[in-house]
């Protein structure tokens, strides 16, 4: 059985993250390059290193608590999940490590959690990522932050949208053959993101706008604590999947990108 970890949350301020080089989209590439520039350094970002992963903070946090692991950038890391970018870059065969990515990621969970165990979390992946690499969300379901402004941030964590990490775990059990990848059923995915309603994640309430539901969500009377969550958890007994994962082969994979990259070459459009 792992120790508990021993951590305290600290989320550092936004001029303490790492400036942006190129595109925002690269954002975390630049958190990961300073991780690896600064090793032997404390660094206000980086709650937990690992020797294969890193949890960093999110700069713009969705809830009281929001933390993203990942895996660390160097050369020598004998992660196989190094060169993951999304979930749909995930197979059979890197079933252990996420097994050991997400048993991570819970332990720091319950480290930040204490003995109060006052949050539960949820502990996830966007099923349409905005940003690239392969990053893990750690995040209490509170959704309590002035970072929380549009619909988009609140459904992107209240729906079926956000995959948990015991639906990928799941889905990549079901497998077949060891040559199938994840395919996210992205045109689902973004119409789940557009149409799902703005409600109470307890009580199913419908929110006005997002100002409403963060009024509602601060006194909602059926909130459950942590402990509640986690025993209709254990109680469910089924086997958890999210309809917005698929499969495709490796072999049609490959096929469509040499077909993506003649179309360059030729000037395709």
């Amino acid at each position: 059985m792992d120790r508990p970890l021993e951590l305290s949350y600290v989320a550092p301020t936004k001029d303490q993250f790492p400036l942006q080089s190129s595109s925002w989209r690269n954002a975390l590439y630049d958190i990961l390059s300073t991780v690896e520039a600064n090793v032997e350094d404390d660094n206000a970002i980086i709650l937990f290193r690992h020797s294969k992963f890193v949890c960093t903070y999110d700069k713009f946090p969705k809830a009281k608590h929001h933390l993203l692991l990942m895996c660390r950038n160097y050369s020598t890391n004998p992660s196989c999940l190094m060169n993951a970018k999304s979930l749909n870059d995930l197979t059979k065969k890197h079933l252990d490590e996420l097994r050991e990515f997400h048993n991570l990621a819970r332990r720091i969970a319950a480290a930040i959690n204490g003995d109060a165990h006052q949050n539960s979390f949820k502990i996830g992946y966007h099923s349409i990522p905005s940003l690239h690499p392969l990053h893990l969300h750690i995040i209490s379901s509170d959704l309590d932050s002035p970072c929380v402004t549009t619909r988009k941030h609140i459904v992107s964590f209240s729906s079926d949208f956000f995959v948990t990490a015991d639906e990928v775990e799941n889905h990549l059990e079901s497998a077949f053959v060891d040559s199938l990848s994840v395919a996210v059923r992205a045109q689902r995915a973004q119409d789940v993101l557009d149409s799902y309603p703005l409600k109470c994640q307890y009580c199913s309430r419908s929110a006005l706008n997002v100002p409403d539901f963060k009024r509602h969500n601060q006194i909602c009377p059926k909130a459950k604590t942590p402990n509640e969550e986690e025993r209709e958890h254990n109680d469910n007994g089924h086997v958890q999947l999210n309809s917005l994962l698929g499969w495709t082969s490796k072999r049609d994979l490959t096929q469509n990108n040499r077909e993506s990259s003649r179309k360059r070459s030729r000037g395709d459009s």
